[in-house]
């Protein structure tokens, strides 16, 4: 399995996609980031970043860091696409690797791309953020960042899914990009509220929702309880959602069984 797992990093280290890729994504995360800490909101003479204060600073950064996703999928895509248009899985068969290992070689490096992800949006963001300079507070709410690392889980898995069927990178992109845009929004129309909740999307792209700036706005602004119970609550219940914790576990769910789908695909295919 290392010996698989490093010919999977010496492939994919020798793609120069998937260093463009990788910068980009780190150089767009970064900039929306520094945008971010500009937006300052004037409260009682005060200002402050409603987008990232305290405690809420983790989970708007899981949220911008959600925004580009995509890219990596789309890497995913691309290093999972090259060994089917390059005939790299069919050499690595008569190098002695078993389809086993090469599953899981692969299984691997998705963990390590998402992995790469966490550690460069926990750095970016402890740099780059000005509210995460002091200790109060430091790592509140961080949990958004590992339920952003099960995001990507979930996107991957259904690139995963799809590259494997369709063995071609641009018909992977097309299927994506058109069932995450088109396909499950239209599906989700004809089905009751309840069933469209647990779509695989729109579960995976639950687990990092917008935060809720207007309750955030709310309580920044009813330092002295201004405002009553009644209309705080109100503010509280409008993003009336599936709890995180049920989303994680269908999210799961839908990793495990399309990786699943995904191996048993794999281990029948003729390369």
């Amino acid at each position: 399995m290392v010996r698989a797992l490093k010919a999977e990093l010496i492939k994919t280290f020798g793609y120069a996609t998937f260093w463009v890729l990788i910068l980009l994504h780190a150089i767009l995360f970064l900039l929306v980031l520094m945008v971010a800490n500009k937006a300052t909101l004037n409260l009682n003479g005060i200002e402050t970043n409603i987008l990232l204060s305290k405690p809420y600073t983790w989970g708007t950064v899981a949220w911008l860091a959600s925004w580009f996703n995509l890219i990596l999928a789309l890497l995913f895509i691309v290093i999972g696409g090259n060994d089917f248009l390059f005939g790299t899985y069919r050499r690595s068969l008569l190098d002695g690797f078993n389809r086993n290992q090469l599953f899981m070689a692969k299984l691997l490096l998705l963990l390590l791309i998402a992995l790469y992800a966490v550690i460069l949006i926990t750095l970016v963001a402890l740099f780059a953020t000005p509210v995460l300079n002091s200790w109060d507070y430091l790592f509140t709410g961080y949990g958004y960042i590992l339920v952003l690392f099960i995001q990507m889980l979930g996107y991957f898995s259904i690139a995963l899914l799809i590259i494997v069927l369709t063995r071609n990178i641009a018909l992977t992109i097309v299927i994506y990009l058109l069932y995450f845009a088109i396909i499950e929004p239209m599906l989700r129309l004809f089905l009751p509220d309840a069933a469209s909740q647990l779509m695989p999307v729109k579960v995976i792209s639950n687990l990092t929702p917008m935060p809720d700036f207007l309750g955030i706005m709310a309580k920044q602004f009813n330092i002295n309880n201004q405002l009553d119970t009644s209309t705080m609550n109100a503010i509280e219940t409008i993003n009336n959602i599936p709890s995180l914790s049920q989303n994680i576990a269908v999210a799961i769910a839908y990793i495990v069984l399309f990786t699943t789908l995904s191996y048993i695909i794999f281990k029948r295919r003729d390369f």
